[in-house]
């Protein structure tokens, strides 16, 4: 007859390497999982149809997955992530700029090449996220809150799956804060406002980051001409814009910047002193962690603008600019191949500029 009890020493060691072994193996596994960008929405990536609904999913039960980031290696002369490397050398932080409204607006074939586009920019060394809307909902094809928020669901579900990790950042201009500081018609103003512009008032965009869609957020609070304020004080109009969102959800939903567009045909020319009170230095004082000044260069309406024109040490801007960035003050700007120099040390010169003043920069990733 078997004796178990005196067999079970000898079963006991081979059972606990079995167990051991498997639960190695479990541990392994999860380590080498990749660790994904969490989606705030469970849906495949869709677009709108003429009507404004959304039509069929990219890629319900795929057998070859569109939006997997894309393991060809860009090419050496990719004039895009040549900026960039640029760039980077010089401690920049890159953040890839695309029209991705604009792409979903398009269909799905047209939204998901824009997104392989970007996996594959994405592993760029040196690059800190997207720019995936410009002054979203207004004038940009999206009519309502509702579009906006499937926008969003879908370009943060599929960034996901080609760039888990990276943050995305969105520019709104929200006319309505602008009508705050006006006395004698501010509640016509932002009737008119909201009115304009239906998915970019406050409400709408409070619906956006509640959502949890917007890691950052470039706002321009829409002010209008100083004449249109209590003693011509733009100042004092944006303190009062900017304490209304301060004071508001934003700071707790997202990471608030402020943006102005200062670029123009020949370079800036305006009152460097009272512009960088107005749109760096204020919106700091309420919690801006960053000012992004629009353009170092770029094709504009037919016609080619930048901030600091042919010379840019010598423009008053630099000057102002330069001092907030030795104070630490981050600023991101905007940067477009094609309207660079193509001759290598050019181009590099350009780079070593922009990096004395702007800690980040948008660079175009090329998706039209």
């Amino acid at each position: 007859m078997n004796r178990p009890h005196a067999i079970l020493p000898l079963v006991l060691p081979v059972v606990l390497v079995i167990i051991l072994s498997a639960a190695f193996a479990v541990v392994c596994h999860t380590a080498n999982r990749e660790v994904t960008r969490p989606s705030t929405s469970a849906r495949s990536a869709t677009a709108p149809d003429a009507a404004g609904s959304t039509s069929g999913a990219i890629d319900p039960a795929p057998t070859r997955d569109p939006l997997v980031r894309d393991v060809r290696v860009l090419r050496t002369d990719d004039a895009y992530q040549r900026v960039a490397k640029l760039l980077v050398q010089h401690g920049v932080r890159i953040w890839w700029e695309s029209d991705l409204v604009a792409r979903w607006l398009d269909g799905p074939t047209s939204f998901a090449k824009a997104v392989t586009r970007l996996g594959v920019l994405a592993r760029t060394p040196g690059t800190a996220g997207f720019k995936i809307a410009d002054e979203i909902g207004y004038y940009d094809g999206l009519t309502s809150a509702a579009q906006a928020l499937r926008f969003l669901r879908d370009a943060d579900s599929a960034l996901a799956r080609v760039a888990p990790g990276l943050p995305i950042l969105v520019d709104a201009v929200v006319l309505e804060l602008g009508c705050l500081p006006r006395t004698s018609d501010a509640a016509e103003c932002g009737r008119k406002a909201r009115a304009t512009a239906p998915a970019a008032t406050i409400s709408a965009v409070t619906s956006y980051l509640r959502a949890g869609l917007i890691d950052r957020l470039d706002l321009s609070t829409g002010l209008g001409e100083p004449s249109e304020y209590p003693d011509k004080d733009l100042v004092a109009a944006q303190d009062l814009a900017w304490t209304y969102v301060a004071t508001g959800p934003w700071p707790h939903l997202t990471r608030l910047q402020s943006r102005k567009a200062l670029a123009r045909p020949s370079g800036y020319s305006g009152s460097a002193a009272l512009d960088t009170r107005v749109f760096v230095e204020t919106p700091r004082r309420h919690g801006a962690k960053a000012t992004d000044i629009w353009t170092w260069r770029q094709k504009y309406k037919d016609q080619t603008v930048s901030l600091f024109g042919s010379s840019p040490t010598s423009n008053p801007l630099w000057k102002a600019l330069l001092a907030q960035r030795r104070q630490g003050v981050s600023l991101f700007t905007h940067m477009t191949p094609s309207a660079l120099p193509t001759a290598t040390a050019e181009l590099a010169h350009e780079c070593s500029l922009a990096a004395q003043v702007f800690s980040d920069v948008f660079v175009a990733a090329g998706t039209g």
